[in-house]
């Protein structure tokens, strides 16, 4: 009987202690500090605000606030062993902690100098800024990752589109990549495949810098910089390769540049613009020429507003949502119902 009692207390003791260990593991997303590093603390305010940056001593880093669950990572990936990865939904995450340490001063500096680069992006992406925000927003995701899209391509629908999605990426999210249209070019659509692969990578890692290595080296390569979960910013791009660390340079770049655009010179960002577009379903392969005649609007801008087309007409299918400018005029709106399928 004693043996019995003795082990029983060891069993809860045990146990005990397994949980005080859970209860008290430090958020991933938290910046550690270096007394080495020396940073422009940059307020992780919402997009769309201005956030003025604070000056702060040695070993100040931006951070982000606690996820406050208490979740033990190593423990739950442990039990999650050799079960597949299937994201439950939208769920809130930590926000981006952006960082301003030398290097991305030093890329700050090469946009607000030669802005004409930037000032394009932030052109092309304005009929769709806000949207693209919205998405993000949709599944609890920082709203300031919108500018990875920036980082990525200057915000052009050529090529792989604003977020460079890969081809097996954007099928694996549900984007069609085929001979007549290509969704990784229109930057809603593309949007809404790099929100869900966004959300997938940082609930796996539980680190949105970690997160972003993954999303340009491959879910498979975070696994090399698991142990860098949670450092500051300089300590993990150092370990980085260059073009990974030009990467996330650049992103934190554009997107502290766009918390105070008329600091840099540049025009204020809007987040809250309404659509400037409207959307008409047209039979399947109708021609750009056609839609052109209906509704007055040349095919270049139907191009413009529709990059995911690649040929000169629409997909064959059963019909297609053909984006066309606000600006035409009521005549035009009503001779496209021959169109509308």
């Amino acid at each position: 009987m004693r043996g019995n009692l003795v082990i029983r207390l060891a069993v809860v003791c045990l146990v005990g202690a397994a949980l005080a260990g859970c209860g008290s593991t430090t958020p991933l997303d938290d910046a550690a500090s270096n007394p080495g590093d020396h940073f422009g603390l940059v307020a992780t305010a919402p997009v769309g605000r201005s956030s003025n940056p604070i000056k702060a001593g040695a070993g100040a880093e931006a951070t982000s606030p606690s996820d406050g669950d208490g979740v033990n990572m190593d423990a739950a990936i442990d039990l999650a062993q050799g079960l597949p990865y299937v994201r439950s939904g939208p769920h809130k995450v930590a926000p981006f902690p952006l960082a301003l340490n030398q290097t991305v001063q030093r890329y700050v500096d090469a946009y607000t100098e030669h802005n004409e680069g930037i000032r394009g992006s932030f052109r092309r992406s304005r009929p769709y800024l806000s949207m693209m925000v919205k998405v993000l927003e949709s599944h609890n995701l920082p709203p300031e990752l919108v500018y990875l899209s920036f980082a990525e391509s200057s915000f052009s629908s050529k090529g792989a589109g604003p977020w460079q999605l890969s081809v097996a990426t954007a099928r694996r999210f549900n984007l069609r990549v085929n001979h007549y249209i290509d969704e990784r070019r229109d930057p809603i659509k593309s949007t809404h495949a790099a929100a869900q692969y966004l959300a997938t990578l940082h609930d796996e890692v539980g680190d949105w810098r970690v997160a972003l290595v993954g999303w340009n080296r491959g879910e498979t390569a975070m696994n090399d910089y698991w142990s860098l979960r949670g450092v500051n910013y300089s300590r993990l791009t150092a370990n980085l390769p260059h073009n990974t660390r030009s990467l996330l340079d650049r992103f934190m770049a554009v997107a502290i540049i766009a918390h105070q655009p008329e600091r840099y010179g540049l025009e204020p960002v809007s987040y809250t613009q309404p659509e400037k577009f409207r959307v008409v379903r047209v039979k399947g392969g109708t021609t750009l020429a056609a839609a052109a005649r209906s509704t007055g609007v040349s095919v270049k801008v139907l191009r413009e507003y529709n990059p995911a087309i690649l040929h000169d007409r629409v997909p064959p299918g059963s019909g297609y949502d053909l984006r066309l400018p606000l600006q035409e005029s009521a005549d035009a709106r009503d001779t496209a119902s021959d169109l509308i399928f």
